[in-house]
């Protein structure tokens, strides 16, 4: 990807720049750029970028120095509601019956799409208008901050996972580059996710596609390529069509459910060990025995655990969010959406 001469996007680009900081100097006490006195590295990123990605210098230059350093990013990063929140609070932002309306009102707006992504891919419509109605509650919170405000401030000011986000705003300028957008005005959450199902710009990149067919994939205002690009990345991640998410789980000893809780994100148990352990499905199912899954428990408002199976598309689902709440939230709406469309 060589850039020898200065296209006229990279030349708007650097214009509205120089604009924004003659505005900048005027209102400092209002938003601060990156300081590269602050931030030596800003420097080095831009030579890194260049060097090894062959950028035009001005172009990276100028959207790395229009970028604003915000610490309200940092702060919101470092104490997402996946880690914040008990089960049951989480729940009840994200499982509701207004939530739910809204999603079969999505669902029927755009009902052809959803069937054609069901049949092109084999997942569950339900399952996909949950996950942008729990992003982007169906495209009307889609983010407030500019992408390359999250991206350069996580790079410079998120040592934990700077590399990450280093990765993330090389990705971001590809994508810009790719599918002709503004650098300077597209937004998305804190952490650069964007769009209605907020893919961050690596999966942008990978797994948005261009379902209705216009020669873009706009992820940004368009629920056609929202609904085909969720569907084409949960089949990418391994899908099973008509396979379970979840069920509840019951044994006679809470000991016994206890001992088989699942450590972090991992389907590492057997089904079929685990029913011959006498821990249950409620209500009885048939499932592969030989299934990889986990068991998770949680938290009610009373302080009792719930404890789940997760089948495989339980966790494919994580692979969106790293979080078994995320999905557990995502799999009780698209319930939630499909009994409100039964009652239709």
């Amino acid at each position: 990807m060589q850039r020898t001469r200065l296209g006229k996007r990279i030349q708007k680009t650097i214009q509205v720049v120089a604009q924004a900081l003659v505005v900048s100097f005027v209102t400092s006490t209002l938003a601060q750029a990156v300081d590269f006195e602050e931030y030596p590295e800003a420097a080095e990123l831009i030579k890194e970028i260049v060097s090894e990605h062959g950028f035009n210098e001005a172009w990276v230059e100028a959207i790395v120095r229009d970028a604003v350093f915000q610490k309200d990013i940092i702060e919101a990063i470092s104490r997402p509601a996946e880690k914040k929140f008990p089960w049951y609070r989480y729940r009840s932002i994200f499982v509701t019956q207004s939530r739910a309306d809204l999603g079969v009102a999505f669902w029927e707006r755009n009902k052809e799409v959803v069937e054609k992504a069901e049949k092109v891919y084999g997942v569950d419509g339900a399952v996909i208008v949950a996950i942008i109605g729990v992003e982007t509650h169906y495209g009307r919170i889609t983010g407030r901050h500019r992408v390359i405000d999250s991206l350069v401030t996580l790079t410079l000011g998120f040592p934990r996972r700077s590399e990450f986000f280093k990765k993330e705003f090389i990705a971001f300028l590809k994508l810009v580059d790719e599918e002709g957008l503004d650098p300077m005005i597209v937004k998305g959450s804190y952490a650069g996710a964007m769009g209605l199902p907020q893919f961050i710009s690596s999966s942008y990149r990978h797994y948005a596609i261009d379902f209705n067919e216009n020669g873009q994939r706009d992820l940004l205002t368009e629920p056609h390529d929202a609904i085909g690009s969720v569907a084409n990345y949960l089949k990418k991640h391994g899908w099973k069509t008509n396979q379970l998410i979840y069920a509840d789980l019951h044994s006679t000893s809470t000991d016994a459910l206890e001992k088989v809780v699942t450590k972090g994100l991992n389907n590492d148990r057997n089904y079929g060990e685990l029913i011959d352990s006498g821990i249950t499905p409620i209500p009885e199912i048939e499932a592969d025995a030989d299934l990889n899954v986990g068991v998770i428990k949680f938290e009610t408002k009373s302080g009792v655990f719930i404890y789940r199976v997760g089948f495989p598309n339980f966790y494919v689902i994580t692979k969106y969010n790293r979080s078994s709440l995320y999905a557990m939230a995502v799999a009780e709406l698209a319930n939630l959406i499909d009994s409100r469309r039964a009652r239709n």
